[in-house]
Order: C-alpha cells, then sequence, then structure tokens
C-alpha cells in the first residue's frame, strides 16, 4: 500500500463522487481503483475522467473488493446507516457525505461500528476545509479576537430546490429537507468556530411554502426553509438558517458566517476573502483585517486531512464522536420545529464519551 497509496473506491458517481475523486487526485497519496453506481454511463464517465479500472453496479460487491482499502460513501441519505456498516464491516476505512445519518440512533450505531472496526469514519463536512473557513479558525486559535462567543450561519438560496430523482424531497430518503441538506454544513461550521461547545437547546421555525416548484407526483414532505437558534455551555450561541427557496434580496443568495468574540469579530464570506475586525474604538469603529488564506483547501485538504487519519497522525474531524453530536442538534431542531417549543439537549454516556442527546421539550 506505501508503494502504490491507499486504494479507494468511489461509492456514487455523481456530482459528489467526483469532487471526492477529484480531491483524492490532488492529495496524493492515493490510488482510485473501482467505482459503483446503478447508472453505468455515470461510473463509466468517473472511470474514464480518473482511470479506474473496475466498476460495480451494486456497493455491496464493491466492498467484497480486497484491492480497495479505503472508500467514500457519496450516496443518497438514507443509504449512509447500511453502507457505511457494510464498508466498516469489510474492513474499510470510510468517507462519508453528510449528513452522516437521518438521525442521531443511526450515528450512534455508526460510532460504535466505527470504534468496533478500529477503522477511521471521516464525515465529509468540506465547509471546514475552505480557506476562508481555515483562515477564521487559525486566527481563533491564536487568540486574535479572544472567546468567540456567538455565530450567524446561513446558507440561503432564493430558488435552488433539489430535483434529480426526487429523494430530497422525501423525508423517508433525506430526513428532512432544507435544513438537513445545507443547515448541516453551516450548523458544523459554526460550531466548528466556536470550538464545539457543548449544545443545550435548540429552537426552531420551519416553512414549506414552494411545494408547487416540483410536480405534483414528487414527494415533498419536508421543509424548504428553516431558522434556528441554538444554546451552549458557556453562554454560547449560533443562529442558524438555511433555505431551498425564499424572496430575498439577490445579494443575500449563497453563504454567509459571522462570528462574534470578546476581543473583534470575523466575517469569514466577504468579496474581499475572510476579514478580521478588532481594536474597536468607544464609538463602534474598528481595523479591518484581511485574512490570508491556505493554498490546500476544499477536497484536496479535506483527503489530505483522510490520508493523515488513515496514517494515525491526526485524528478525523468531523469523525464519529462530532457526527453522532451534529445528528443530535438536528433531532432538536427538527423536533422544536414540530413541536413549536424549545428543546433540551442533554448530556449522556455514550461509548464513554460525553455527548449530548435530544431531551425532553424545555420550557420556552
Amino acid at each position: 500500500m506505501a508503494q502504490q497509496g491507499i486504494r479507494v473506491g468511489i461509492i456514487g458517481a455523481g456530482w459528489p463522487g467526483g469532487k471526492h475523486a477529484e480531491g483524492y487526485k490532488a492529495a496524493g497519496g492515493f490510488q482510485l481503483v473501482a467505482v459503483a453506481d446503478l447508472i453505468p454511463a455515470r461510473r463509466r464517465k468517473l472511470m474514464a475522467d480518473f482511470a479506474m479500472g473496475r466498476e460495480y453496479a451494486d456497493a455491496n460487491a464493491l466492498l467484497t473488493d480486497v484491492q480497495v482499502d479505503a472508500v467514500s460513501v457519496c450516496l443518497p441519505n438514507a443509504l449512509h446507516l447500511p453502507v457505511v456498516l457494510a464498508a466498516l464491516k469489510a474492513g474499510k476505512h470510510v468517507i462519508c457525505e453528510t449528513p452522516p445519518a437521518l438521525n442521531a440512533g443511526e450515528a450512534k450505531k455508526l460510532a460504535a461500528a466505527a470504534a468496533k472496526a478500529g477503522k477511521v469514519l471521516l464525515y465529509a463536512c468540506q465547509r471546514r476545509f475552505g480557506g476562508a473557513e481555515q483562515a477564521t479558525r487559525l486566527t481563533i486559535d491564536k487568540g486574535y479576537v479572544g472567546d468567540a462567543y456567538h455565530a450567524r450561519a446561513s446558507w440561503m438560496r432564493t430558488r435552488g430546490i433539489p430535483a434529480g430523482t426526487g429523494w430530497y424531497t422525501d423525508k423517508s430518503k433525506a430526513g428532512g429537507g432544507a435544513m438537513m441538506d445545507l443547515g448541516v454544513q453551516m450548523l458544523d461550521l459554526a460550531w466548528h468556530l466556536l470550538g464545539q461547545p457543548r449544545p443545550t437547546s435548540a429552537y426552531a421555525i420551519f416553512n414549506q411554502r414552494y411545494r408547487g416548484a416540483l410536480p405534483p407526483e414528487t414527494p415533498y414532505d419536508v421543509e424548504d426553509a428553516g431558522f434556528a437558534l441554538l444554546k451552549f455551555e458557556g453562554d454560547k450561541s449560533l443562529e442558524l438558517s438555511a433555505s431551498w427557496a425564499i424572496n430575498q434580496p439577490p445579494r443575500e443568495h449563497g453563504t454567509k458566517c459571522q462570528i462574534y468574540a470578546e476581543k473583534g469579530a470575523i466575517v469569514v464570506y466577504s468579496p474581499q476573502g475572510p476579514l478580521l475586525y478588532r481594536g474597536f474604538n468607544p464609538g463602534g469603529e474598528a481595523k479591518e483585517t484581511p485574512l490570508k488564506t491556505p493554498k490546500i483547501v476544499h477536497y484536496h485538504a479535506m483527503m489530505r486531512h483522510f490520508k493523515e487519519c488513515i496514517a494515525g497522525t491526526a485524528t478525523p474531524v468531523p469523525g464519529p464522536s462530532e457526527g453522532l453530536v451534529l445528528m443530535q442538534m438536528l433531532d432538536a431542531i427538527y423536533k422544536s420545529a414540530g413541536s413549536g417549543k424549545s428543546v433540551e439537549i442533554r448530556s449522556s454516556d455514550v461509548g464513554g464519551e460525553k455527548v449530548p442527546e435530544v431531551a425532553s421539550d424545555a420550557a420556552t
């Protein structure tokens, strides 16, 4: 394996699978050897683009391939649990697209399976690996803004309901709508930048106002916009928004993330790149400083991290425990939106680690 690199199979040859393949190629130390996808034309295109030698119509067939050391799972959300479990049981290292699972119960099973197998399980929260995001994390780690205590994060599409095969808008296959699809990435990023404090409660409101945008025969039992307020230990908080479709000023379309801290603030996304504000005077004015971004970013950086985890020189972040907490926060968000009440998130022991779990409704 040291000579030819870590041999990788891509399970799911759609857009995410292609991005994973690009990341492996850029990171080096990997050999792309196989692809599995139900659609022959799609898997053969990936094979041609990345000189892969073997193709499979079924994920389980790829997992029996002893010439595969690690896999990327780039499938619809409902397939994450069974395919990742099978991959770990087959002795493969795994990087899985987000969300980790449909709910916290499934994420707990994945965490237990990864521990039992002794294999790497990394969730593809690629927002952590962007240039602006890495620069922001480094700035916080160096203490330039002091303790970060509040974040505002959003991914707001004006019109962008996923169509495709229709699974995105089917709760049984997706687990949820815009919050599960887009919100999970911004939730992970903001939680990461806040230092991953323990969540204590969530309050959320969902909207479903664009059912008519898709054909009537297409399942549509999920939210097309969601808004949540999360509280964490240490008096930290997060305002989270996600939408597939909403009427908003054109400039609001896209991603936003701002960090508020004791000594300053950071705007993660701006036309000038990430911006640091500190040295606030009594009138609220502050010096604006552009942050330098790293050269290795996005899927290149994520796959390099995956390689380091497999080599044992790094711990997967976000790995099984973080993935479980993410799903517990999402469970609380969905429960709150359904009940109209704030939902408490309390700690319990899972696998020897303190992680939160969704509790009964708290008073609003």
